[in-house]
């Protein structure tokens, strides 16, 4: 917007009236006094007026097709260049107009902080869920994963003489814990075997058919139990439904996260752990066995015979997040190389009650 003072002349021959003249970028406004003293004031669209410049008076002309014989003398050219600068940005469309071109700008940094928030939010809500649920008691735990499993609706399918023998097999390992571990084994056809928050595993009975021996058998619940036991299983669960449970565990409602879990429970069955948890819940599984000095070739057994479970590259779900079995066979060989094995006929015992 410019201002500029001119000269107006309401028809030919008329007395010129000293007016103010402010140029926007739609329209021209002037304001004038009148003979009675008031003051009145005009406004032509940039699409009515014609400007011109008047070389022998030196001044910008300008005039409004809709007041016949009316007109407006401001001295000097610059009224006229500005005047015509405006009409040709009037007459542009509107993704052409200078004013769009910051608009876009904004436009565009309003998209882009829109979508830097949108990341983080991606990035960090699993993350602080994940933060919370480390701080998750015991107890609250274990009602939730209690929660999740009848949620699951396999009640029906539990193999309770296998259940029995496999929960014996695992107190009979004697693994400190302030989790009350329960083992279920399920018929089913799936080869699986997944730990919930407060200490349940479930087995399933193809996959326990696949188990060749007693240190097999507890490489596989050592690798269940450290996932609970290192909150593995919490952990990856809260950091899955991310949101889903953030603003129920900041503010303590147990309830809502509970109701969040249960209606994502047939999800569960096949949870995925990062490698970084796999490879955990490995090393803490072979430290269990280590430190009952059972044969630590019970994990290698235990996935080779998984390998051979199917045909193709097929893998059981509880190994499919971490599928490169070579690689964990060769750490777990070369953390266990000065292992020290002794006989077990307890757990063998045990072992044999499986059907």
């Amino acid at each position: 917007m410019k201002s500029y003072f001119g000269s107006y002349y309401r028809s030919p021959g008329a007395q010129p009236e000293e007016c103010s003249v402010l140029v926007f970028d739609k329209k021209l406004s002037l304001g004038y006094r009148k003979d009675d003293g008031s003051t009145s004031t005009l406004h032509w669209l940039m699409n009515e007026i014609e400007v011109s410049f008047d070389f022998p008076t030196q001044s910008t002309k300008v005039k409004n097709r809709k007041e016949f014989g009316s007109e407006l003398l401001i001295s000097g050219n610059d009224a006229a260049n500005y005047i015509r600068k405006m009409q040709e940005e009037y007459r542009k469309p509107w993704h052409r107009k200078s004013g769009a071109k910051e608009w876009k700008r904004n436009l565009l940094l309003l998209l882009g902080i829109a979508g830097l928030l949108f990341l983080l939010y991606l990035l960090i809500v699993p993350w602080l869920s994940e933060k919370l649920a480390s701080r998750v008691s015991v107890k609250t735990e274990q009602q939730l994963g209690e929660a999740v499993y009848d949620a699951m609706g396999m009640t029906n399918l539990e193999d309770s003489a296998n259940s029995l023998v496999l929960n014996e097999f695992f107190t009979e390992m004697k693994v400190p814990t302030a989790y009350s571990v329960k083992i279920t084994v399920i018929n089913d056809k799936v080869v699986n075997a997944f730990a919930l928050p407060g200490g349940r595993i479930v087995v399933y009975n193809a996959l326990l058919k696949q188990i060749k021996s007693y240190p097999e058998l507890a490489a596989l619940l050592s690798h269940e139990f450290t996932h609970i036991n290192n909150k593995h299983s919490t952990r990856s669960i809260f950091r899955r439904l991310g949101s889903k449970v953030f603003i129920s565990l900041l503010f303590g409602r147990l309830g809502s996260v509970t109701a969040v879990l249960v209606d994502h429970a047939d999800n569960l069955k096949s949870l995925k752990y990062s490698r970084k948890l796999e490879k955990e819940a490995d090393t803490g599984g072979l430290e269990l066995l280590l430190e009952r000095k059972i044969d630590p070739r019970g994990f290698v057994d235990l996935f080779e015979h998984m390998k051979e479970a199917g045909p193709g590259n097929y893998l059981p779900e509880f190994l499919g997040s971490h599928p490169d079995l070579d690689k964990r066979i060769g750490y777990l060989k070369e953390s266990s190389k000065n292992a020290v094995i002794a006989e077990n006929p307890s757990l063998k015992t045990i072992f044999e009650k499986i059907k």
